[in-house]
Order: structure tokens, then C-alpha cells, then sequence
């Protein structure tokens, strides 16, 4: 396992700079960045930090490493954003109004993702085992769904929101007009006909957050 110091070494390597060229990048002298690199008087937290963000890696990386020799590996981080967290009242609410959810929570994403994406706590054990109660999953108002994917919908009449597997079925004999179900994971629930319950779909699903533990 490779040291902070030898970590620090091969960076600047990559990065073709001189000890004095890091140092005045992080405000620190030379002499500083050459005890880092020879493991001694370890930096500080603030000169990690700034590390960090220079070289486009964890703290964690430089402390604790992720990777040795021919397999090492630079992670990194993606800027992020906050969006809110939904219940599926608000969610339902939200998909009926269009209009900013009330909501004191906040979970980060990707900036790659639109401003009107946002977090919904699932709720229930009917889409066990793919998704447990309290998982979270993003939802984007603004993707179209394809089959099965996994999608936030909202029963006409309704404001509590239902999350589903989208599966379109075709089209009914009787009234020559497509139609969709609604299935859940766990088969003790029943699916959603669209014939028979009107829902519009809110979003899609792009992304399942989960704790292991």
C-alpha cells in the first residue's frame, strides 16, 4: 500500500509540476510539499482540501488511497447540486400543480441532471424486492417513460403519488385505444389498468440511492 507521501509524488508527477508550482497553488512553501511527500509533518486539513480539489480526487484518497501501482486510479468528484426530497403526498402534489413542493429536505445529484429533478422516498413494501421502504429514488419530470421503466404516477382524482414498473400493453380490442399497466414488484399487490384507473405519469426514475446497513 502506497503512502500520503508517495500518493502526493506521483499526482504532481502526473500533473508536471514543481514542488515550488504545487506549493504556490496551495499556498504552502516547497519545503512543505517535499516533508508531505517524504511522510512527514502531514498536512493539514485545509491544505488536503485545497489538494483535493487541485488534483480532482477524494480526501480519502490522499489519506487512505484507493489504488496502488498499475492500478491506480484518480476518482473524481462530480459537481453537485441540492434538489428536494418528497413524500408521495408532495410528490403528489407537485405532479398535480406543477409547482414547488414544500419540503425542508434536500439530498444532493449531478449538475448533469434538469433543475426540476428531485428525490422521493418510497413508501410500503409493494415494489419489494427492487426498492424498500425509505429508499430513495430522483425523478426526472422531463424524461418519457419506456417500457418498464420505473416511473412516479398519479391516479386521476388523487394527490398521493404511486410508484410503479411501466409497461405499455398495446391496444383494447373493444375501444382500439393503447393502454398501460402499472405492476408492481411484489406480487400481493395488484397492477394498475390504465383502462380501468386513470393515472398520468409525473417522471422517471434515474437514479436508486439505498443503505446496505
Amino acid at each position: 500500500m502506497s503512502t500520503l507521501g508517495q500518493r502526493l509524488y506521483r499526482l504532481r508527477k502526473d500533473k508536471k509540476l514543481a514542488r515550488d508550482a504545487l506549493g504556490s497553488k496551495i499556498g504552502v512553501s516547497k519545503t512543505s510539499v517535499k516533508n508531505w511527500e517524504d511522510d512527514e509533518n502531514p498536512p493539514k486539513f485545509e491544505h488536503l482540501q485545497a489538494m483535493a480539489e487541485f488534483f480532482g480526487c477524494s480526501i480519502e484518497y490522499l489519506t487512505d488511497g484507493i489504488g496502488d501501482g498499475d492500478n491506480f486510479k484518480v476518482v473524481k468528484r462530480k459537481p453537485v447540486k441540492y434538489v428536494p426530497v418528497l413524500n408521495y403526498t408532495q410528490a403528489g402534489e407537485f405532479c398535480e400543480y406543477h409547482d414547488d413542493a414544500i419540503t425542508d429536505e434536500f439530498e444532493p445529484v449531478s449538475i448533469e441532471y434538469s433543475d426540476r429533478v428531485y428525490w422521493v422516498v418510497i413508501e410500503g413494501s409493494s415494489m419489494q424486492p427492487d426498492f424498500y421502504e425509505n429508499d430513495l429514488v430522483l425523478i426526472d419530470p422531463d424524461a418519457q417513460p419506456n417500457p418498464s421503466d420505473f416511473v412516479l404516477a398519479l391516479k386521476s382524482g388523487e394527490k398521493k403519488s404511486t410508484f410503479k414498473r411501466y409497461r405499455p400493453k398495446g391496444f383494447d380490442e373493444e375501444t382500439k385505444e393503447e393502454f398501460y399497466h402499472l405492476v408492481p414488484s411484489n406480487p400481493d399487490y395488484p397492477i394498475i389498468d390504465s383502462r380501468f384507473v386513470e393515472f398520468s405519469v409525473c417522471g422517471v426514475a434515474v437514479e436508486h440511492r439505498k443503505k446496505l446497513r
